[in-house]
């Protein structure tokens, strides 16, 4: 509304506000409202699934065995192992599951920092427009606030805490139990310390793919790119050479079918790469738990990079 007047005071039924001097075309606005939530709802950028994944049958058995029997409390199923055996991909593949049922609420956070857990969770209250949020306490306040909302709400939800590199910070931030069991907490790290396995929480050990996994996963990666003719009888001495490793696998399929390589070929070229590689870097500079299988897979990717016209990458490895 719009008011002309002269004074010191203009009050309402509500509230006063003192102003002094002389006061012309003041106009009060109210906030709009927001729209209702609509849900379900996602917060956060869930990844794709990769080219022929695979559902891994066996391992999906053991997290969903995990949580077999707590109906009452949520359960945190923590997948634990080294760089590049699909941890990420596998949890991924559970929040388009949980999409596709109709789970009202999925998060999908990056927990590499716990500043970034309580930026997510922050975010997610202003998704779920908590009343608090609107007191302007802060990140950690309204982090906080979601957290206590996920305990006491009645509508399903599934946090994805992907890539915790810090177990002890993460303490505070765990989702706590929620209401009827509606809530889940799937969570993925490298780490093995003894905390991941405590508050009800339950370490599942995720490892490479089985030699038939390997070996499925390397030919529908390959018959996707329509570059099946490269598929020859060292195929299965090739996955053997990546250690199955899920990463190593799909850098290995990406080279075959860019630079239309057999498997015999580029077996060759990975058992130089890691000759080169053990040059280059010690055993021990294996500081990320990639496995030297994945580093030795992304140098060729590199050098096909370094390659390119123009040069975009520069030296990543000194001497390739």
């Amino acid at each position: 509304m719009s008011v002309e007047k002269s004074g010191d005071a203009i009050a309402s039924a509500s509230h006063a506000v003192a102003i002094t001097g002389q006061v012309n075309n003041l106009t009060l606005y109210q906030p709009h409202p927001r729209p209702p939530v609509s849900w379900p709802l996602l917060s956060g950028a869930v990844p794709p699934l990769a080219s022929a994944f695979q559902d891994r049958a066996e391992v999906r058995d053991q997290i969903d065995q995990a949580r077999a029997g707590h109906t009452t409390v949520v359960l945190a199923q923590v997948l634990a192992g080294g760089g590049g055996v699909g941890k990420s991909q596998l949890a991924a593949a559970y929040a388009h599951r949980a999409l596709a049922d109709g789970v009202e609420l999925v998060v999908w956070v990056d927990a590499s920092e716990t500043e970034q857990v309580i930026a997510h969770y922050a975010h997610a209250a202003h998704c779920v427009q908590l009343p608090s949020i609107l007191a302007g306490r802060g990140a950690e306040a309204d982090a906080r606030a979601f957290l206590q909302w996920l305990a006491t709400c009645q509508r399903s939800w599934l946090v994805v805490l992907d890539d915790i590199t810090d177990p002890e910070g993460m303490q505070p931030w765990w989702p706590p139990p929620s209401f009827d069991g509606r809530g889940r907490v799937l969570a993925t790290t490298r780490r093995q310390d003894a905390l991941l396995s405590g508050g009800g929480r339950a370490v599942v050990d995720i490892d490479t793919y089985t030699a038939e996994e390997a070996d499925t996963y390397l030919r529908q990666r390959l018959r996707v790119a329509h570059a099946e003719h490269l598929l020859d009888s060292h195929a299965t001495g090739l996955a053997k050479a990546l250690e199955y490793l899920p990463l190593a696998l799909a850098h290995a399929a990406a080279y075959m079918a860019n630079e239309n390589v057999s498997c015999a070929d580029y077996l060759l070229r990975f058992h130089h790469s890691t000759a080169r590689l053990s040059e280059l870097l010690p055993p021990h500079a294996d500081t990320e738990g990639y496995g030297r299988q994945v580093a030795a897979a992304l140098m060729l990717c590199l050098d096909v990079a370094q390659a390119c016209e123009p040069v975009g990458l520069g030296p990543v490895f000194k001497g390739c």
